[in-house]
């Protein structure tokens, strides 16, 4: 490739640039070129996600609260959890992951909503997918400090009354 065609793709000049000439010049910088290839066609692209939350729906009581996408309680924070499930002067809230990726981040991002939110209920919902067990098994010690509740044990409690404290349920 020319220098001048370089400069092109660098300020975003060059109409059409070949993948090879991508990954050509991200191996000179020390950069691994990838592609994402995204679902085309369904409007809803969190379709996973929403059924995951619909099957832990009808595993609680009907008289439970359930609101959704509940923003943190802080003014001007664009943060929010998935599910807010309360009753009797209780709040449980939800996040939900039918793909577990970076379990780290995941960890910190929950902690540090529920610390800013003043939350002391916080379920970790995750998608019953073989890997996803997997990588619950290789994490199980980064997240033990926080979810200290077994599953089942919040899945009987949410029949209607309060969790017995954070945990992680798969469903």
């Amino acid at each position: 490739m020319s220098h001048a065609e370089i400069s092109r793709v660098e300020l975003a000049q060059s109409r059409r640039v070949s993948y090879e000439s991508l990954a050509v010049i991200g191996a000179v910088v020390g950069l691994d070129v990838t592609i994402r290839a995204f679902p085309s066609g369904e409007p809803v692209r969190d379709a996973g996600q929403l059924a995951l939350l619909a099957r832990l729906r009808a595993l609680i009581a009907p008289t439970l609260r359930w609101r959704t996408e509940v923003p943190l309680h802080i003014t001007g924070d664009r943060r929010a959890w998935d599910v807010e499930i309360g009753g009797g002067g209780w709040r449980a809230v939800v996040d939900a992951e039918s793909r577990l990726r970076d379990v780290q981040a995941l960890s910190r991002r929950i902690t540090l909503k529920a610390r800013d939110d003043g939350s002391d209920l916080v379920i970790l919902l995750v998608a019953d997918t073989r890997q996803n067990r997997q990588i619950l098994r290789l994490a199980a010690p980064d997240l033990a400090g926080f979810f200290t509740t077994l599953g089942r044990q919040i899945l009987a409690a949410l029949s209607g009354a309060r969790p017995p404290g954070s945990g992680i349920v798969v469903l």
